[in-house]
């Protein structure tokens, strides 16, 4: 008896993707937030944020702001993405407390909070991050719960250099966040100094293979063929970027059991390309549109393709039934 694989595949896909979506957060930019009248605000604090930010040539401050109410547990971290011997400081400013430490010039403080200054300990090994993925260094740490409700702000001083904050503990995604996520992660890997084409370099090489093959092949697709086999190329180079940044991750952490969480980010896209470029050189499309719609939609669980991949897929699936239809 013969096991067709490929529905089989998806689910085990689909059970993967479902175990490690409540273990990501979610990635937001830095921007002009070097004020603290313009301090960046990240709107329900407890949920498991990172801001990727910058501090600008010659050094500075970046400013952020939380709206707690009483009881509200605000979690905090600081890491940059390579190793320092002056880390940026971490000052927590909150309402009605006694402040400690030596605040860093520059920094404001709101007429009715007090600083709490938070000691930089970069560690000599960075940790390995699974689901961007990077190296990067933590150097602080803080974490209170609300006992007043009001404003509350954090801000890091230093020298020029990149950095990032965490910020809460639940990991909770709306659909469109979910969904950005393969792009701002190409934002990371950008923010971190990489360079485009390093950054976009599997995913190009794909595309060109796949080119090569497709100009030589003996027979053209139709247009659901031609629609399956683009998606399937980008989720195959897509999972590429994926392993190429773990390889450049593990080279400077070593290997990290978290590791394998990424794997499932970058295998289990490459596994659905090839499901769709099977689908796509096929003669006979039996199946065809349940298999690119089953694609299409753990692509995004996946974020497989640079969402345009999902999307190329699902667009296949519809031509396929509206063509079956006619």
């Amino acid at each position: 008896m013969s096991i067709n694989y490929g529905p089989l595949s998806l689910a085990c896909l689909l059970v993967l993707c479902l175990c490690t979506a409540g273990t990501a957060h979610v990635p937001v930019q830095g921007g002009e937030n070097d004020h603290l009248d313009h301090a960046l605000p990240v709107e329900n604090p407890e949920k498991s944020w990172v801001v990727y930010d910058t501090l600008p040539p010659g050094g500075g401050v970046k400013y952020y702001r939380f709206d707690l109410k009483e009881g509200d547990e605000l979690r905090l971290g600081l890491f940059t993405p390579d190793h320092t011997a002056s880390p940026p400081t971490l000052v927590v400013m909150e309402p009605e407390v006694a402040g400690s430490g030596a605040t860093p010039s520059g920094v404001e403080i709101p007429p009715d909070a007090a600083a709490v200054v938070v000691e930089s300990a970069p560690p000599d090994q960075p940790e390995y991050e699974p689901f961007t993925p990077s190296a990067l260094y933590p150097v602080a740490a803080y974490t209170l719960v609300a006992t007043v409700p009001g404003t509350y702000y954090a801000a890091v001083a230093g020298d020029e250099g990149n950095f990032g904050l965490s910020v809460g503990f639940r990991e909770e995604f709306s659909p469109s966040e979910w969904l950005g996520v393969p792009l701002s992660v190409v934002g990371v890997h950008l923010w971190e100094g990489q360079s485009p084409a390093l950054v976009f370099g599997p995913l190009v090489l794909a595309l060109a293979i796949g080119a090569v093959f497709l100009a030589r092949a003996p027979r053209r697709p139709d247009l659901p063929g031609l629609l399956a086999l683009a998606a399937g190329l980008l989720y195959i180079g897509g999972g590429a970027m994926v392993l190429l940044q773990m390889g450049i991750a593990i080279a400077q952490t070593g290997w990290a059991v978290a590791a394998l969480f990424t794997l499932i980010f970058a295998l289990g896209p490459m596994l659905l390309g090839v499901v769709a470029l099977r689908a796509g050189r096929e003669r006979e499309r039996k199946g065809f549109v349940l298999k690119m719609a089953g694609v299409g939609l753990l692509g995004f669980l996946l974020w497989a393709g640079l969402v345009v991949g999902p999307i190329l897929a699902l667009a296949a699936a519809l031509a396929g039934a509206l063509r079956r239809g006619g």
